[in-house]
């Protein structure tokens, strides 16, 4: 596996994991008092299987209609981490400010590199070659 192909797929399971943990725990909050507790299982699950599917869909037997959506999530896992951190670490924001940017932000990159990728555009930009 190429090193950008394993850097989608760490982003995309640390960003999912990131995003389905604060908002389990968040909706879990009002009902369970130590929401933590369900918040985190259930986004390291998420973040194994988003990471699970990346790296089968960029792997070297894949074809593009698996390739598009593994690109799409490994593109919104980098962007939605870039867009956090540095909203939160470099400009400050609050929490809630750099969830919603990064989440929006990480959206619509996935959604332009989908509607990208539908070309073709993807055969030699990620796969193996050995």
């Amino acid at each position: 596996m190429r090193l950008r192909n394993l850097a989608l797929v760490v982003a995309s399971g640390l960003a999912s994991f990131l995003a389905v943990g604060v908002l389990v725990t968040e909706l879990a909050t009002p009902y369970i008092e130590f929401s933590l507790f369900v918040g985190l299982p259930v986004g390291l699950l998420a973040g194994v299987a988003v990471a699970a599917i990346v790296a089968v869909g960029l792997g070297p037997a894949a074809g593009p209609g698996r390739r598009r959506p593994a690109l799409a999530l490994g593109t919104f896992g980098v962007t939605f981490l870039v867009v956090l951190f540095g909203a939160a670490g470099g400009f400050e924001t609050g929490t809630v400010v750099a969830l919603i940017a990064a989440s929006v932000l990480g959206l619509v990159a996935a959604v332009a590199v989908f509607l990208w990728a539908e070309n073709g555009q993807t055969a030699g930009a990620v796969a193996d070659r050995r």
